[in-house]
């Protein structure tokens, strides 16, 4: 087991562990010039990070960064990548996993082209409350903004008009959900769609 720190990288190539958190949040993000802190995915206690490595990769675009602190279980490489070899339980169960994060990047890209920054935030705040298991973050919206490839402007916004209906409280970099219920209505349709998907699928 291993801690997990806000802001520790925990790979970008080359990676020699796996990581399965059991709390906390990992913030996959885009290593572009012109959006380098651009999240393209999130891993909490649902999932695991390191599927390119898991497959036999020796590099990737992207990087993770720990979001928000907690603990994982952490496996090598080469260990895992040896009873995927043997374990057809396993191989099923990463398939599964791998099939959930492409329709999630389909999922992403729908929601950007057609969904407002108000629905994508809120969207955004239940997943990671899925993820982490918490209903309190210490995010800035600085953060916020280049997580979800926006202005500023815009994440002062969309917090204000959720918090002003009574479904957050946001001051000072930190985020409480007020009405779970309330911020899924005010949530785009991809979080009911992601929500199915794992589901269905896991």
């Amino acid at each position: 087991m291993v801690d997990l720190q806000t802001g520790r990288i925990l790979s970008t190539s080359g990676a020699n562990q796996i990581y399965f958190p059991i709390n906390g949040l990992i913030s996959i993000l885009s290593l572009g010039d012109v959006t380098p802190n651009f999240e393209v995915g999130m891993v909490g206690r649902e999932g695991m990070y390191g599927i390119p490595f898991a497959l036999g990769l020796k590099s990737t675009d992207f990087h993770a960064s720990v979001l928000y602190p907690g603990q994982a279980w952490s496996i090598s490489t080469t260990v895992f990548r040896t009873e995927l070899h043997h374990n057809r339980g396993l191989q099923l169960a990463l398939n599964r996993y791998i099939n959930i994060v492409i329709e999630q990047l389909y999922n992403t890209c729908r929601c950007i082209k057609f969904h407002t920054l108000s629905e994508r935030l809120a969207k955004w705040l239940l997943m990671s409350q899925d993820r982490s298991n918490a209903l309190e973050f210490s995010i800035t919206q600085e953060t916020l903004a280049s997580l979800l490839g926006v202005r500023r402007v815009g994440i002062t916004a969309a917090a204000n008009q959720l918090r002003s209906n009574g479904i957050i409280e946001y001051s000072r970099g930190h985020v409480t959900i007020l009405n779970r219920k309330h911020l899924e209505k005010q949530a785009c349709s991809c979080y009911l769609d992601e929500t199915k998907l794992y589901t269905k699928t896991l």
